[in-house]
């Protein structure tokens, strides 16, 4: 009953906001209209180094009412930094130096900060790369939800509140209820990028300014976004700006595309246009699976006669949460029963939508968590893993110091086990950081100076520095561009056949797990409910093994095409 009451209700607010749209003269525009025009728009920041960073270089581009446009590039083209300076929600290091943002006839880069609160969250909304960083950890997700829906609007509560519950079922939450009351570390990843789209579409915008929204989420989750972006455009004239290093989702959703390279645009046209040419940078942005296939290494057969590396045995783990208002304990299983064996030098990959357990395990096997039962060994010996396990975290800018220079973050592991003198270590973060493909000239710079991707290479070279003989990688390449997640794998191929260092893959996307990994298992509620080789992965036989499968394919019909 509530559910239908809420899904008339949040129709009605929808019809409303349309007629409001159309009624209002000075602010209704037609679907051939300009909404935004950027004119010649550069950025600049200041480094802590004292540098000059050009971070945008008279940038051109416009979309009309009900329009979309896709922004691809690789990480540190400018594509983050074009989002904010759209919104001006520039960091104070950064700032416009030349050019204008037009929004609906207005010159952005003129208006008040009163102005703009009028605009941002209600005629203009962001969908940020990083929900960690976007969401308040003091204050529970429906306060921050029904803050924004409370300031452009004149809805009761009552309202505002069948509006918040029917906006999470939108985007796929089953129990709406729970999650307004919870707090965003009590959501994964995926769940907590839910969140942040829901925020920003709460107030039904006419331009949605989505930087790397689906970069969080399980495939099957990613494909449900996209249709519902695609409904909310079609059905309310939603303009939308989508940033994504996926070429892939751009081909159904976006009618035209920019391609961004060192702060310019170097590209521009129908999907279908950028796909014929010959350019070297746009084939590794549109075809990144020929970085992998075009290279030397290639993954090593797994014999089940090889001494295991990590044996995991009946690992269970439950969580005890507290219902907000009742404060009635409840519990979570998160694993129940996992059991499975690493060989050495092996990749293995756990795939799995959100809130299948995957982060769970990990944390378990890197010594984050203690399982309630079961046993994990590492070359037979079970106790703390100590430096043999290293892992690299979801979200790179809470798992770093912002604070530290890259140079600080990398040598930290070293200078905690006490290897080498200052000369050599520093000598050792150059080689990390090249290898990595960051420039050896950016040890200086803060760690919170680095883009999203950026931040994610420095994260893996920060776990290498340790020489590890296990890297457990949770949704380490979720944050980066497709031919820098090639350019990754095909390194860590390169290692682990120097090196003989064994992978554990956790990931919610199927992007080269097939030229990567070896073997996959599969987990939903908490088991391992398929385990199969990675060739064997378009025959896999579980339904959630198929459901992931088939989104994928959804995602990236436009690549299908890609020679090997």
């Amino acid at each position: 009953m509530l559910h239908n009451e809420a899904t008339q209700f949040a129709g009605t607010i929808s019809q409303r906001v349309s007629d409001q749209r159309l009624a209002s003269g000075n602010l209704g525009l037609q679907k051939s209209e300009t909404l935004l025009r950027v004119s010649a728009l550069s950025v600049d920041y200041d480094s802590a180094s004292g540098d000059v960073v050009h971070a945008l270089r008279n940038v051109d581009l416009e979309i009309g009412a009900g329009r979309s446009l896709g922004v691809l590039g690789a990480s540190g083209s400018g594509k983050s930094t074009l989002a904010l300076a759209l919104l001006r929600l520039l960091p104070s290091s950064a700032g416009i130096v030349s050019g204008k943002v037009e929004f609906q006839r207005q010159n952005l880069t003129e208006l008040s900060p009163k102005q703009l609160r009028a605009v941002r969250g209600g005629e203009m909304a962001l969908i940020s790369q990083e929900p960690a960083l976007a969401l308040n950890p003091a204050l529970t997700l429906g306060t921050q939800i029904r803050d924004v829906l409370q300031a452009h609007s004149t809805l009761n509560q009552e309202q505002i509140s069948l509006s918040c519950k029917e906006m999470l079922r939108e985007v796929g939450f089953a129990e709406p209820e729970r999650i307004l009351r919870a707090y965003p570390h009590e959501l994964s990843g995926g769940q907590r990028q839910r969140v942040a789209i829901a925020q920003a579409l709460i107030c039904r915008p006419k331009l949605l300014i989505a930087d790397e929204p689906l970069s969080a989420l399980d495939v099957a989750t990613q494909a449900d976004i996209l249709e519902l972006l695609q409904r909310l455009k079609r059905d309310l004239g939603l303009a939308l700006f989508f940033i994504t290093h996926n070429a892939g989702v751009l081909s159904s959703l976006t009618e035209r595309a920019v391609v961004m390279r060192d702060g310019e645009i170097v590209a521009r046209g129908s999907m279908e246009d950028l796909q014929r040419s010959s350019d070297p940078y746009l084939e590794g942005i549109l075809f990144p699976e020929k970085m992998i296939a075009r290279s030397g290494s290639q993954a090593k057969t797994i014999n089940s006669h090889d001494q295991p590396l990590l044996e995991v045995r009946d690992v269970s783990k439950r969580f005890v949460q507290r219902r907000m208002l009742s404060r009635k304990k409840f519990m979570v299983q998160s694993l129940d029963g996992v059991s499975f064996s690493l060989p050495a030098g092996s990749t293995v990959a756990v795939l799995g939508r959100s809130g299948s357990g995957k982060s769970t395990l990990a944390r378990c096997i890197a010594g984050f968590e203690t399982p309630d039962s079961g046993a994990i060994a590492f070359q037979g010996k079970s106790g703390p893993l100590q430096r043999q396990v290293q892992m690299v975290f979801q979200d790179a800018a809470t798992s770093l110091n912002p604070r530290f220079t890259a140079r600080q973050v990398i040598t930290e592991p070293m200078e905690i086990a006490r290897e080498g003198n200052d000369l050599e270590r520093t000598a050792r973060v150059l080689v990390l950081m090249q290898e990595v493909g960051l420039d050896p000239d950016w040890a200086g710079r803060l760690a919170g100076e680095f883009s999203g991707g950026q931040r994610q290479r420095l994260a893996l070279a920060r776990a290498l520095a340790g020489n590890p003989k296990l890297l457990v990688m949770d949704e380490a390449f979720s944050g980066l561009d497709l031919p820098l997640q090639a350019q990754m794998m095909r390194l860590l191929m390169d290692i682990q056949a120097k090196h003989g260092l064994t992978y554990l893959y956790i990931s919610h996307d199927l992007n080269f797990v097939s030229l990567f990994a070896q073997e996959i298992m599969v987990m939903e509620a908490g088991k391992i409910v398929e385990r199969l080789a990675a060739t064997e992965l378009a025959r896999a036989a579980h339904p959630a093994t198929r459901e992931l499968v088939q989104a994928s394919e959804r995602l990236h019909a436009i690549r299908a095409e890609a020679a090997v």
